[in-house]
């Protein structure tokens, strides 16, 4: 789960492509020797920290995003960076991560890229 890149594929269900205008893709990577969480919204650059619990829970505390305007996104970056604030458990399965809140669907499911 931790020290790979992952890339944002579906948004609260709905599959997200990189737009032509973005530089990179949207992604985040955790890094567990400092419990911190770094990534890309498709316009500014977000950071925080995490922290892991027992039975596949997590928690995003303290998220920071630079603040440039960006009006032609393929994805609402405030939809995305409230996952962050809702997001309490997590499934990884072949290379897919998935954040959940309760037993919903998931609400946002990322890839590793390599």
């Amino acid at each position: 789960m931790t020290e790979k890149h992952w890339q944002l594929k579906t948004l609260e269900g709905q599959e997200v492509a990189k737009a032509d205008n973005l530089e990179r893709e949207i992604f985040i990577t955790l890094n567990t020797d400092t419990n911190s969480v770094t990534g890309f919204t498709g316009c500014n650059t977000i950071s925080g920290e995490f922290i892991l619990k027992e039975g596949n829970r997590i928690e995003f505390k303290k998220m920071l995003t630079t603040l440039k305007m960006c009006p032609d996104t393929a994805v609402n970056e405030s939809e995305l960076l409230k996952i962050f604030e809702i997001a309490d458990n997590y499934t990884i399965k072949d290379n897919i991560l998935s954040l959940n809140v309760g037993r919903r669907a998931p609400l946002a499911v990322f890839e590793a890229i390599e």
